[in-house]
């Protein structure tokens, strides 16, 4: 199961046992879907792409409205297995939705615990 379908699950989960209610889940998704790090910067970190091919990949995506991606590996710039890696990072550093939802003050961090633990053995 991905990162973000697990979260989806357990937003569900907290709505079901009344814990929050759909707006709060709807903002902290709205929230970690901000925060997500572009793969161009992500590229960048990683050295797998310099500042001028991000920029050529940006300019070509205003034109196209493709991925960025895509544009990367059709440019040459980057193999199909080089843009895996690189969604890879992006998900995997992705704020949980838990964590979220503690920073917004809807849980506690003990609680979250508690709820993460229950909602995993109920899967």
């Amino acid at each position: 199961m991905t990162k973000i379908s697990s979260d989806l699950l357990f937003g569900e989960f907290l709505v079901r046992k009344g814990v929050v209610d759909e707006h709060a889940i709807l903002d902290a998704l709205n929230q970690q879907r901000e925060h997500i790090v572009p793969i161009g910067q992500i590229a960048l970190k990683e050295k797998m792409l310099t500042v001028k091919q991000v920029f050529s990949i940006l300019n070509t995506q205003v034109d196209n409205k493709k991925l960025f991606g895509v544009i990367a590996i059709e440019l040459g710039y980057l193999a199909e297995a080089d843009v895996e890696t690189l969604l890879e990072i992006q998900k995997n550093n992705r704020s949980r939705l838990g964590d979220i939802l503690v920073k917004m003050g809807k849980i506690n961090k003990a609680g979250q615990e508690i709820l993460l633990n229950e909602f995993n053995k109920s899967k």
